[in-house]
């Protein structure tokens, strides 16, 4: 099995530099991460990618919730026009219908705004029936490259069983399918197993397992280590 990218939260660039110093092949910038993540300011973002030679994702999020209405994704273009206008150049986004199913249609203004920038759709497909069809139908968008998803709402030590289940069924999305979402370092054997090609971490690698601690170097270390001795045995 090849590389395991490894993605780190992070909110601002003291925690973008521990993180690429540490080992991250990529960061996600989010404001508000208690929240679970906001859009960022677009300054912020502009001054995290030129302190990185790592790729930086921006969150594009409004609401706490899954489910847009017309005023989100009018406030989610609006953000997306503010962050182009920085220089970012790969985000993250995501809608859900009522049903649980990723809400493609609903998002699709918001998509040809970006115009086929490279993009994460991130948890808010973790309640589909159907993960296997969910993932394949938000590869399908323009731009979409990565999935990530903890295979339960709950987080990623409840979702093992069906984010094994979905590797298993599909091993053809392994290498763009992202877990996370409550992800620990115990986990990672398992996910690698299954044939995860790509992790997401937060509050693990922060002082303190705490969104108000910074990125720590050590702890992003740790996990690239981990991962690259799963991989190579």
């Amino acid at each position: 099995m090849g590389r395991v990218l490894l993605e780190v939260i992070v909110t601002d660039v003291a925690d973008a530099q521990a993180a690429a110093r540490g080992g991250a092949d990529r960061v996600e910038l989010v404001g508000r991460a208690d929240l679970g993540g906001m859009t960022p300011d677009p300054a912020l973002a502009a001054a995290v990618a030129s302190a990185l030679d790592i790729p930086v994702r921006a969150m594009l999020r409004v609401t706490e919730s899954h489910l847009l209405t017309s005023s989100d994704v009018a406030a989610l273009i609006a953000d997306a026009e503010r962050l182009l206008d920085a220089g970012v150049t790969e985000l993250v986004l995501g809608a859900a219908a009522p049903d649980g199913q990723p809400d493609t249609a609903t998002l699709q203004p918001v998509i040809d705004t970006v115009a086929g920038m490279p993009f994460t759709f991130h948890r808010a497909l973790d309640t589909a029936p159907d993960l296997v069809e969910s993932v394949r139908a938000v590869l399908a968008l323009p731009g979409c490259d990565t999935v990530l998803t903890s295979g339960h709402p709950a987080g990623v030590a409840t979702g093992l069983p069906r984010l094994e289940a979905l590797l298993s069924a599909a091993p053809d999305l392994g290498a763009t399918v992202m877990v996370g979402g409550g992800l620990r370092v115990e986990h990672l054997p398992r996910l690698v197993g299954a044939g995860a090609g790509a992790v997401h971490l937060g509050r693990t690698v922060r002082d303190g397992g705490s969104w108000s601690g910074a990125v720590h170097e050590s702890e992003v270390a740790g996990v690239r280590r981990r991962l690259d001795e799963l991989t190579t045995g």
